[in-house]
């Protein structure tokens, strides 16, 4: 019984293998799967190529001297970069693809026939198309890029990532925002080129003007003159001065022109360094405050103290 098992199982295992190859044409499949190879290595190869391309780009240095074009060099090149590595791997996904069904069948009629369909499907994704359009014209433009922090309606944030479709953003709090760029009718530019930090300043009403705006002169002199906060610096700080009369202070405004992204920096020293020295000076910063007038004859009593308004034997009571 053994013996027969023998020769029974090789037998059927010749046959199957004898069948799989005559189902199977492999002398006319062999070079349409090495064109596939071929074809999948080269699209594979390409991708990487257009990979090193952007990550060179990104990594060139940019030689300028002026920091404000040098920026917008650097931020140009970011959002190009990024684009252009969804572009290429879009579009040689597609026609990969593409020339390898075309390896078994004819795709002119499958072209024709999805030419119909995606007019038939534009109509339905127009606000697909136009997100891409508005997209197009967000790159062409130069409106923003990577790094610039925007506001678009009630989000507001730091750019991260530019596409056809989509602008994503990441706020303070590090909540991402992703926003169609078709959605896109009003945005505003925190950052474009060079930003500005605007302080305004209440001091007392008691205290001399003149001489506050001296001193945030003089504070603004040694902001430019320190070399670390210099740098900073497009321009000399400006004391503007009195911008409003306030309910218990009056409100000074001074203003510096900065490299993108540095308002706040700037700010937040300027305030420091305005605290100290109106500490220093004496310079009153007033605060609300608030007094409380219990009428005639109401004002509290002391402790230990006998109110004459009040009879004695309730004052000694009183605990």
């Amino acid at each position: 019984m053994n013996t027969q098992a023998n020769e029974i199982v090789p037998a059927l295992l010749d046959l199957a293998q004898a069948g799989w190859r005559g189902a199977l044409p492999w002398d006319r499949l062999a070079p349409d799967l090495v064109r596939i190879g071929i074809i999948l290595v080269g699209a594979f190869i390409g991708y990487r190529l257009i990979k090193l391309f952007t990550r060179r780009l990104l990594t060139r240095r940019i030689e300028e001297e002026d920091p404000l074009l040098k920026r917008m060099r650097e931020q140009r090149a970011q959002t190009l970069a990024g684009l252009l590595s969804n572009v290429a791997l879009v579009v040689i996904a597609t026609v990969a693809g593409l020339t390898v069904l075309g390896t078994f069948i004819d795709i002119g009629p499958l072209l024709a026939t999805a030419g119909v369909a995606g007019l038939a499907v534009s109509f339905g994704a127009q606000s697909l198309v136009k997100d891409i359009i508005s997209g197009a014209f967000i790159l062409v433009e130069g409106q923003f890029g990577i790094g610039d922090v925007v506001r678009v309606g009630d989000a507001a944030g730091m750019v991260e990532k530019i596409t056809l479709r989509t602008t994503i953003l990441r706020d303070l709090h590090g909540v991402v925002h992703i926003i169609p760029n078709g959605e896109i009718t009003r945005l505003s530019n925190l950052t474009k080129a060079w930003s500005r930090a605007v302080i305004d300043v209440g001091v007392a009403y008691r205290e001399d003007v003149d001489r506050v705006l001296d001193v945030l002169r003089e504070l603004g002199g040694e902001l430019q003159a320190d070399p670390e906060w210099g740098v900073l610096l497009l321009e000399p700080p400006e004391v503007l001065g009195v911008e409003a009369f306030g309910d218990s202070s009056v409100n000074l405004r001074m203003m510096a022109k900065t490299l993108p992204l540095k308002q706040w920096d700037v700010a937040r020293e300027l305030r420091r360094r305005i605290k100290k020295r109106f500490d220093a000076e004496g310079i009153e910063i007033p605060y609300p405050h608030v007094t409380f007038y219990w009428g005639e004859g109401q004002m509290p009593t002391p402790p230990g103290v006998e109110n004459p308004l009040e009879p004695p034997e309730r004052a000694r009571l009183a605990p």
